[in-house]
């Protein structure tokens, strides 16, 4: 996998975007113990755009980069990203990390229904015979923690968060180049802020506030900056990036051993292997 991954940078990116993306997924896990979904959202949008905001002056010491171009463009995406931030954390209050995995293993098979249409690709088939071994992986990794649909409602939510996520990804990719990367980042969070800003008590969470909650943050920052950068890239298709989810997966198991002692039996480390096999000949493709 490293070794495809040094012969195209932007895989690269793609995989140390999930790597992060995965952990963030752990650490908001943790705190849902402790705080509203709603809090950790606020928090998670206000540390995006004031890095991002940072990280540009720190640069260029000017705020152009920044300026909200093609409007509509950057209000649709933000919608998208509301109501997939929402239902994302709402749903992961009701699934284990492993129902919650199983369920995000149908964001290729997402984002590729829409992105045949929208963006025009056509995946070959090594990528269908990719998605089959990866979805046969993650199959294996949950068949023994799966709690039935006796809360039904959020493995709904969830696959709707999965649509609007698709959708966000879609409108990044079909951009280009004609939204520099800072004003995409920078913006993506705005309507979430806003919301979530006018229901939440900002002076008891504020109360309350540790530095993990700004850690899970700074984690979907980072994770942002190589998601964003290898949808914007001429070089990859929308379909190849999200397929490449299937790794987060592994990074999930080994996060869940080392914060809830979860020990995978010889059938999700199967499931591993096969989801490992899949990325890599994802990998190697898109390469």
């Amino acid at each position: 996998m490293f070794a495809v991954a040094s012969m195209n940078p932007m895989i690269g990116w793609i995989l140390l975007g999930y790597f992060l993306l995965a952990g963030n997924i752990a650490a908001e896990k943790w705190l849902l113990a402790s705080y509203d979904f709603k809090e950790i959202n606020f928090i998670t949008a206000a540390v995006i755009m004031g890095l991002t905001a940072f990280q540009e002056f720190a640069q260029h010491r000017s705020f152009d980069r920044l300026k909200p171009v093609h409007w509509p463009s950057l209000l649709l995406l933000s919608f998208c990203t509301l109501i997939a931030w929402n239902c994302y954390l709402y749903s992961l209050l009701g699934l284990s990390l492993f129902e919650f995995g199983a369920i995000g293993l149908l964001s290729p098979v997402v984002m590729a229904c829409l992105a045949i249409p929208i963006l025009r690709e056509r995946p070959s088939r090594w990528l269908w015979f990719a998605l089959l071994l990866g979805l046969t992986g993650g199959f294996f990794l949950v068949k023994g923690d799966w709690n039935g649909l006796g809360e039904w409602h959020y493995h709904a939510v969830m696959f709707l968060a999965l649509v609007f996520a698709s959708l966000r990804w879609i409108l990044v990719k079909s951009f280009g180049d004609r939204i520099l990367l800072p004003a995409l980042i920078f913006w993506e969070p705005l309507l979430v802020l806003i919301t979530t800003g006018m229901i939440i008590d900002l002076s008891t969470l504020w109360d309350k506030a540790t530095l993990g909650l700004f850690s899970a943050a700074l984690l979907l920052f980072l994770s942002r900056q190589c998601l964003v950068r290898s949808y914007q890239s001429k070089q990859t298709k929308a379909t190849s990036i999200s397929s490449l989810v299937y790794t987060k997966l592994g990074w999930a198991m080994l996060f869940g051993f080392l914060i809830w002692g979860t020990v995978p039996s010889w059938l999700e480390w199967l499931g591993i292997g096969l989801i490992i096999l899949s990325s890599w000949l994802i990998a190697r493709r898109s390469s």
